[in-house]
């Protein structure tokens, strides 16, 4: 026979196994020390357990340990919280207007104002913007195509390897520039 499980140990304290199941552990018992001195240990907690004076525990009790534990989540369905959000926005805009002593139709009027004052800002900025955009493209033009028109004429007479060699140069010039300018101003550089 194999040793013996907790739960059989406990059986056999408790008289709860049958005639033979216990002769049969009485002779694992004899022969295994092991096993003995596990009966004897739970023997024992046993004996101290029930030399304990009895606990009653409040009516309670469970509720409030099942409380503790696992608090119940309880999920406000979505129309509710809007609800509750717009009652409250609607409850503070109310103590603020009956504080301030101003109606709700002075308050509308003023917001009214200064969206459409913003609103016409936006409209002059942007028109404004747009139109020195368009003047700036107006007088980069003519430069863009004297350069335009100086390249080709020098294109025309310079050699291609010699063209090749300058557009080299101008791409590592404009490269390391960029680089420079980065790591100048680039944080902790």
């Amino acid at each position: 026979m194999s040793c013996l499980r907790i739960s059989d140990i406990y059986e056999y304290i408790d008289g709860a196994l049958s005639p033979e199941r216990r002769e049969e552990m009485d002779r694992h018992l004899d022969l295994c020390p092991k096993c003995r001195q596990a009966l004897e240990d739970r023997q024992r907690i046993a004996a101290a357990a029930s030399s304990l004076a009895p606990f009653e525990a409040p009516d309670d009790f469970a509720d409030r340990v099942m409380a503790r534990v696992a608090p119940a989540k309880v999920k406000s369905p979505a129309w509710l919280i809007i609800l509750a959000a717009t009652s409250t926005m609607l409850a503070v805009t109310m103590m603020a207007l009956v504080a301030s002593g101003t109606s709700a139709v002075e308050i509308l009027s003023r917001v009214s104002h200064s969206f459409w004052a913003y609103a016409k800002s936006a409209a002059v900025f942007t028109a404004k913007a747009a139109i020195l955009l368009s003047l700036a493209a107006k007088a980069a033009r003519p430069l863009v195509e004297s350069v335009y028109g100086c390249l080709s004429a020098l294109t025309s007479f310079i050699n291609p390897w010699v063209q090749v060699l300058i557009l080299m140069l101008t791409i590592g010039v404009v490269v390391s520039l960029f680089f420079g300018i980065k790591k100048r101003f680039s944080w902790g550089g």
